[in-house]
């Protein structure tokens, strides 16, 4: 397994010549002005601050980018701000952030949500004493506009059952992934090393986290920090996201899921991996790894091209569950049942 091309290792070396690991923060904004101070104010009480922090800013019609300029220039470490003048969206937002990122270890930060001070230094520490963990991420409490506790965390509203969790344990993230990606970007943090492996970004929508975890877990070890270090404040613009769901908001995400065709971005998600891997075979994958992410493929494009006709879907239902495919690639039952009702 590659450490990263020798310019990038040159890079680390340099940054990292006194022998502390570093730390960048990559932090994509949008009209933040309501929240981003308190997560600038969470960096700046970090009791490990990070040594760099990039904000790409997707051409915000407030004051955003001046509220970061002011917090840049009341901290001891370099804060970066990309000015963008016309709206990129999300994941090529967070890619021009990663792009300038040039530190050892590189954290994703949103703008509405809050560390805890001891974020950085507790998983910086989980790398350290893990030289081949290329990827980790920890969980977090889930509050409302006002950080009050909302009684979960995002594990639970993520459905990162224990099951899974003991799959990340023994080796398996990657496959725990095919199903759902639940490192979330506020979460999560990478070895610097792999940025060339994981620029540039596909061209597909809100792809950013799904795409670096992935990456990053089908090619080195990955581990997880059952500790609440982020606040993830839900408020009405985020609500549909990590919030518990009784039946009724599930199924109406279904059905959303089915309009939406996100079995077909899984199609161009995984594809993307399979090219990009192919394109990088200096990092060693396991073929066992390779076979599952083919077969995700051809389960993603199964259930986009799913007929509308409820005796037309039992064939293809049928064959799927025998294959174990809505086990390994979906929520098991739940997806069997999205397939033959909400069609």
């Amino acid at each position: 397994m590659t450490s990263g091309t020798p310019q990038q290792d040159e890079r680390a070396h340099a940054a990292n010549e006194g022998g502390r690991t570093t730390v960048s923060v990559a932090l994509a904004s949008f009209n933040g002005a309501r929240f981003i101070d308190e997560q600038l104010a969470s960096l700046a009480a970090q009791t490990r601050p990070p040594d760099q922090l990039v904000v790409s800013d997707d051409a915000s019609d407030d004051d955003t980018c001046e509220r970061v300029e002011r917090f840049g220039e009341s901290v001891p470490f370099e804060v970066q701000l990309v000015r963008n003048s016309e709206r990129a969206r999300t994941t090529m937002n967070f890619e021009r952030a990663i792009s300038r990122c040039d530190r050892d270890i590189v954290f994703f930060s949103d703008q509405d949500d809050v560390w805890r001070p001891e974020k950085i230094e507790r998983m910086v520490a989980h790398f350290d004493a893990h030289p081949g963990t290329g990827g980790l991420f920890c969980n977090g409490g889930v509050v409302d506009d006002d950080r009050r506790p909302l009684g979960y965390d995002l594990w639970r509203s993520q459905g990162f059952h224990p099951g899974e969790q003991r799959m990340v344990h023994r080796g398996d993230a990657a496959l725990v992934f095919l199903r759902h990606v639940v490192a979330a970007g506020n979460t999560f943090a990478f070895r610097g090393r792999y940025l060339p492996l994981l620029l540039p970004f596909p061209r597909l929508r809100s792809v950013h986290d799904a795409w670096v975890a992935f990456m990053v877990a089908a090619v080195s070890d990955f581990d997880i920090m059952d500790e609440d270090l982020v606040e993830y404040r839900l408020h009405e613009e985020n609500q549909f996201g990590l919030a518990l769901l009784d039946v009724r908001a599930q199924i109406e995400k279904a059905r959303l899921q089915i309009s939406e065709r996100a079995f077909d971005h899984a199609v161009q998600l995984f594809g993307e991996v399979s090219r990009r891997l192919d394109a990088h075979p200096e990092y060693v994958v396991d073929p066992a790894l390779r076979r599952h992410i083919e077969a995700k493929v051809t389960h993603s494009r199964v259930r986009d091209e799913m007929p509308h006709g409820f005796f037309a879907r039992l064939g293809p239902i049928v064959r799927e569950a025998t294959r174990g495919h809505y086990t390994h690639y979906g929520y098991g039952v739940k997806s069997l049942l999205q397939d033959l009702f909400l069609r």
